[in-house]
């Protein structure tokens, strides 16, 4: 075990960011010469910062500023953020008693949610957007969420999605839930993420 330091894991953050600051600037000042490196330098650092920071979140500790969230909001949060990404409807089905509640921390959570969105292609305008379900149930003393995806709008598997599945499955353990990927009956991809409800 290694004891990872938050003042630590923060000043490495703040110079990266200062780093990146100065390369951002050198792309601005190098694209007046070459606007077409310029826009590939840029889109390849923001590539480089982004999972620098996915590599920061996995190592940092996790501090939570818990409130207590209906279970419905929570389904409602996570089809936004599928809808979104992929750029269509979202079919959602969660049949959660109104009186279930969570206790979350909802920026964290929806942090979660946004890196497994990310895995997701943008097929604005295709009917395969509303082909995206999401089923919400209880089960025990959690909750379950299972995303039913069409393998053709999940992203290839890379190096890069490996970290941002591991970084959303720390963050819903931390908040004493799961993150598994079953096979689905039908070929489509399926997503199952259970939370503890309160009691």
């Amino acid at each position: 075990m290694v004891v990872v330091r938050p003042q630590v894991v923060e000043t490495v953050g703040h110079v990266l960011g200062n780093v990146f600051q100065r390369m951002y600037h050198l792309i601005e000042v190098c694209g007046d010469a070459d606007t077409a490196t310029a826009a590939v330098l840029h889109s390849t650092t923001r590539a480089l910062e982004d999972f620098l920071q996915q590599v920061i979140d996995y190592f940092s500790p996790v501090s939570l500023v818990l409130q207590h969230v209906p279970a419905a909001e929570v389904a409602q949060g996570l089809a936004r953020q599928l809808s979104d990404a992929v750029g269509g409807a979202v079919e959602l089905d969660a049949k959660l008693p109104a009186e279930s509640c969570l206790l979350v921390d909802p920026g964290r959570l929806a942090r979660s949610f946004s890196l497994l969105a990310s895995r997701l292609h943008d097929r604005a305008g295709s009917p395969q957007g509303s082909a995206v379900r999401v089923v919400g149930e209880t089960c025990g003393g959690s909750i379950r969420l299972t995303v039913m995806l069409p393998t053709t709008l999940v992203a290839p598997q890379s190096s890069e999605s490996e970290v941002r599945w591991a970084v959303a499955e720390k963050l819903l353990e931390t908040h004493g839930g799961t993150l598994r990927q079953p096979a689905g009956r039908s070929g489509e991809v399926l997503w199952e993420i259970a939370l503890p409800l309160q009691p």
